[in-house]
């Protein structure tokens, strides 16, 4: 059996340098050159277009988002107002309507007043006409009083 060994020391380089090497490094230049018009600049491009719009859809996210930030802010400002403006407008409301019903009630009172005066008058002046009325007749009732009990005349 032939020994490995000679074969071992006759290394054969792995890649020969020679003249090749120039029209290889010619081939990938010429290579390069047409994948980058052919392949690389439109695919770069639409990668930079997709890039614009996406970045663009998100600075007008951002927009609108600091939009209704500002218009959520002024709706509850608004609103705040509102509710304020309502709140005084009720408490107004009440005020006057407490007003209005101190004025009914003394002005009731004051009616009452005068009525249940001149009701009092009123009757004191017919119990006085019925006391001079019968203050005329009481000697001609007592006779006729005990004219009944005694059953004689006096």
């Amino acid at each position: 059996m032939p020994t490995l060994l000679p074969l071992l020391a006759l290394e054969v380089p792995v890649v020969d340098i020679d003249n090749t090497v120039f029209l290889q490094a010619a081939i990938f230049l010429l290579l390069m050159l047409v994948l980058n018009y052919l392949l690389f600049k439109p695919w770069l491009e639409v990668r930079d277009r997709r890039a614009a719009r996406i970045g663009g859809a998100h600075e007008e996210a951002v927009l609108l988002r600091a939009a209704a930030d500002e218009r959520a802010a002024d709706y509850a400002e608004r609103l705040a107002k509102a509710r304020d403006a309502a709140m005084s407008l009720r408490s107004d409301s009440r005020r006057e309507a407490e007003a209005e019903e101190t004025e009914i009630v003394s002005v009731a009172r004051r009616e009452a007043t005068t009525a249940l005066d001149e009701a009092k008058a009123k009757v004191a002046s017919e119990v006085e006409a019925a006391r001079a009325q019968l203050g005329d007749r009481v000697d001609a009732l007592a006779t006729d009083i005990t004219q009944q009990v005694l059953g004689r005349s006096a």
